[in-house]
């Protein structure tokens, strides 16, 4: 099955971005998140990157079932 960019619904911080790109190259969330925060404060570019991602990325009506398979999220509940 080819995975989609999309953000999630369920598994989000903000607003599902990272979460979105997480499953979509399939690599761990804290990862992805991380390379955001980096991103932001060394080069200030992914603050608006990540703006304009938040309004105009589409969002899965229902997460993916092997969305922790893929990104090995672990749900805390």
């Amino acid at each position: 099955m080819k995975r989609t960019l999309k953000k999630m619904k369920d598994h989000r911080a903000a607003f599902g971005v990272c979460s979105g790109i997480a499953y979509w190259i399939g690599a761990p969330v804290w990862l992805v998140r991380f390379a955001w925060v980096c991103s932001v404060l060394f080069w200030g570019t992914g603050c608006a990157l990540y703006l304009i991602l938040a309004v105009f990325m589409p969002t899965w009506e229902k997460d993916p079932a092997d969305f922790d398979q893929v990104t090995g999220h672990k749900d805390a509940a």
